[in-house]
């Protein structure tokens, strides 16, 4: 007896279960495909997104350059344009892969920035076996096709450093007492003769620093009459020392209300050499009777070395002199720096500038008519002269020390100052800060 098979029932069901074996791997495959397209398109969003913050940034850049060279009266130029809403806007090219931002300038006291970045979206990494359809969508309505962020941008006016007494960087210090106060060479009601007296001290004076730590400002015993500013978060310390007016200070402790504040925010622009052409070098000469070492007139002088004025040398300015040293200043012992009335020195110092002994001797009086400017590579700045010190520093790089009881007329701007030994400070109101440093960044808020 033969048994007859189905055989064509058998290669029907074979051929099923393979077709449908197949499908699903085809599905599996599709779907795996379409995960990774999407994770790489997400990937590619992402790092988009990220990229638009620079683009933003050099808008917000390219407002305060503008606004610093230009004010807020007068930002008609250099390709910006008065739009109807009352804004001066500006379109920029950042890179050359059709990145761009628009800027706005709102032209109001402290002025407003708006700055989108706008950089290309990416488009589909790839598509999985003609499964995966469709394109990235447009990410920015003003600009079909790119990712845009956009950022408002709050400013404030930058303080000079030095204003007010001192200004650092970071920490300010006072050990073994001492004193900070302001009076005005201007105003006879608040000197004599041009001349601080203490009996017209004023209470103007500010011991100001970025630093946003505890202790940023450690008065200790000493008495300022004025402010303490600190950066946000920092703190002042005394110990039983006084920050307030005359009256807080004669008869308490510990910081007047209304005295301190911690939004300190302050530019220190780096010092620039004065000038790489044009100058001489300076030579002896007599001063009356006195054989000066260094006799310097008016006009521009450069010492490429570290000049010697100890043991009795001596450096006399007679006229209107802009020195610059590429090495140290240093003077001690018997040797002397004069400044004669109606004559003035601004010196340059890439080194070290060092006075000990019998110090500067400032015989116009004025602060303004001696001015010390640390550039980048001076990072000490140290004043225990048996002469008042009567003139202006700003070393934004330097360690400033200040010491003994001769005290020091005019303002201080360094990276850290420190006055010990009872040294007294007295600020001159009647200083020009100079030039003013333009605004600064107050808030940022992504719109």
């Amino acid at each position: 007896m033969k048994t007859k098979t189905n055989q064509a029932n058998s290669r029907g069901s074979a051929l099923l279960v393979t077709l449908l074996t197949t499908t699903i791997m085809g599905i599996a495959l599709a779907s795996y495909l379409t995960l990774v397209a999407n994770q790489n398109r997400s990937i590619a969003r992402s790092l988009t997104w990220n990229m638009c913050v620079p683009v933003m940034e050099a808008g917000v850049e390219e407002a305060l350059t503008h606004i610093y060279h230009n004010g807020i009266t007068n930002l008609s130029t250099e390709g910006w344009t008065l739009s109807a809403s009352g804004l001066y806007t500006k379109t920029r090219s950042i890179a050359g892969d059709g990145s761009y931002c628009e800027v706005a300038i709102q032209p109001v006291e402290p002025p407003v920035i708006f700055s989108t970045g706008y950089v290309k979206a990416p488009a589909n990494p790839f598509s999985a076996v003609g499964m995966i359809a469709g394109t990235v969508p447009a990410l920015s309505a003003s600009a079909p096709g790119y990712v845009a962020r956009k950022v408002r941008v709050t400013t404030t006016r930058a303080k000079s450093p030095g204003g007010g007494g001192i200004s650092a960087k970071a920490k300010i210090s006072f050990s073994g007492g001492g004193m900070l106060d302001s009076f005005d060479s201007s105003d006879p009601a608040y000197s004599t003769s041009g001349k601080y007296d203490p009996a017209k001290r004023k209470a103007g004076a500010i011991a100001l620093t970025n630093l946003k730590t505890p202790d940023a400002v450690h008065v200790d015993s000493a008495h300022i009459f004025g402010t303490v500013i600190t950066g946000p978060g920092g703190t002042v310390t005394t110990a039983g020392g006084a920050v307030g007016d005359a009256g807080w200070n004669s008869t308490q402790s510990g910081v007047q209300p209304g005295h301190s504040a911690d939004d300190a925010n302050v530019q220190f622009n780096d010092e620039q050499v004065p000038f790489t052409s044009g100058y001489s070098t300076p030579g002896s000469g007599y001063y009356g009777p006195t054989n000066a070492t260094y006799l310097l007139g008016s006009g521009n002088y450069k010492i490429s070395g570290s000049p010697n004025i100890s043991g009795g040398k001596s450096m006399i300015v007679t006229g209107d002199a802009v020195l610059h040293v590429e090495g140290d200043f240093i003077a001690s012992g018997s040797g002397y720096v004069y400044i004669a009335p109606g004559a003035s020195l601004s010196l340059y110092v890439n080194g070290k500038f060092s006075i000990s002994g019998t110090g500067v001797m400032n015989g116009t009086d004025l602060a303004s008519k001696f001015n010390v400017h640390g550039l980048n590579s001076c990072t000490t700045v140290n004043y225990s002269g048996g002469t008042a010190f009567v003139g202006t520093v700003n070393a934004p790089y330097a360690a400033f020390t200040f010491s003994g009881s001769a005290g020091a007329y005019g303002s201080f701007a360094a990276n850290t100052i420190s006055v010990n030994g009872g040294a007294s400070i007295h600020y001159d109101e009647d200083l020009t800060p100079g030039k003013a440093t333009g605004y600064v960044v107050a808030s940022w808020n992504e719109l």
